[in-house]
Formats: C-alpha cells, structure tokens, sequence
C-alpha cells in the first residue's frame, strides 16, 4: 500500500479523482504547518505500515530560477531509493520547511542565502521525522505556488487560522476591502493554483506508476 500526503484538499483535488479506483493508495490530509502534519503522521503511522509513502503539495520558490508550476523533489528527505521514480523531473535538492511561510521577497532571499534551499514549506520535515521513526521510505514533491520575486499578496494569518486549521473568508475579505491594491495580485495567486496542482498531481500519477530500481 502507498499512503500519500497532502496538506489540503486543494492540493490533492485531482490526484483524488485520479486514483479514486485504486485500492493501494491511501491518501491523508495533514492540515498545514509542521505541528499539524507530525500530529497526523503519528497517528495514521502508529495504526498503518505503507510500503512506502509520497508527500505531495505545493511551496514557495526561494531559488529565483523556479517558476510557477515547476517541480522539485526535495533530496534532503527522500529515501535515495524512491529518487528513481521521479525521472524527467529536473530540479533536485533541497527543501527547507517552516512553521511560518515566507511572505515578502526579502524573507525569500535571506531564506534562500542562508539555506541553499530550492522552497519553502510547512509540512515536509515532519512527515519525514515521522517516517524516519516507523521506518517508511519516503518520496517528497513539490510544486512552485509563487515565486522568489513575488510576494504573497495576502498574509497567511488574513485567510487561513492555522491552529483551527480552516479559511478566513471573512477576515480575507476584510483585509482586501482595506487594501484594494491587493485584490489583483490576489486573483492572479489563486488563478495559478491550478496550474501547479495540475503538474504537481502528473508528477505524483508517475511516481506511483514507476518501479523501483
């Protein structure tokens, strides 16, 4: 059995239509932020051994090369045996996660100085500690959402309460009737998503279909 991980529903919404007939892959939704995924891990880890596990979302660019919809494989915590499922995908390394995103450019830059990271997530490093105790390999994707040049055009904390784990719509409302200046980088941010789920879900359709080597 493959057990899949993504934060949440948007990100797995066509990878679920995809495989919905399958019966070896199970698919779970950590919530967002590292406390959320280690706490879901566990729990699913502690009653379910998968063969192995591929963890799937999306992550903010801090190389300046990576472009929306671009994928990368994070190295830092894939088992080096499940790399080989992931041929023709061209950015390797590694990913750095965060209990908070990085919002503004110039976080971006200081980030990707400091670590050498290719992205920025919330939820990779637990998943990983997770596997590493129950002794799960794992194959870690990632598809761009935004890139290094541009920041996100709505703070987390106006549309999403993290330790509830659901959206702000009315406070994300607010916070764009007040700042009106925000509302078209907002449209285009959400008009992109798809874009990265849709290479983001292909990517994951091949690593499951892919033997090992």
């Amino acid at each position: 059995m493959i057990a899949v991980t993504f934060a949440l529903p948007q990100e797995s919404r066509d990878f679920l239509r995809a495989v919905r007939r399958r019966d070896d892959v199970t698919v779970i939704h950590t919530g967002m932020g590292l406390a959320p995924a280690a706490r879901a891990l566990d729990v699913f880890l502690s009653k379910t051994r998968p063969d192995w596990m591929l963890s799937g979302g999306f992550a903010g660019a801090l190389d300046p090369r990576l472009k929306l919809g671009d994928l990368i494989v994070a190295e830092n915590f894939t088992t080096p045996s499940l790399v080989t499922r992931c041929q023709g995908m061209p950015a390797r390394g590694t990913l750095v996660s965060r209990p908070r995103p990085a919002e503004l450019v110039e976080e971006k830059a200081a980030l990707f100085r400091e670590t050498g990271a290719l992205a920025v997530d919330m939820e990779t490093a637990a998943i990983a500690a997770a596997c590493q105790r129950a002794g799960v390999p794992l194959l870690a994707i990632r598809a761009i959402s935004d890139s290094a040049q541009v920041p996100l055009p709505v703070p987390l904390a106006e549309w999403f309460d993290l330790a509830q784990q659901h959206p702000r719509p009315r406070r994300l409302l607010g916070y764009l009737c007040r700042r009106p200046s925000a509302i078209l980088p907002f449209v285009r941010f959400v008009r992109g998503l798809p874009l990265a789920r849709r290479t983001l879900t292909a990517a994951m359709l091949r690593a499951i279909a892919t033997p090992e080597t």
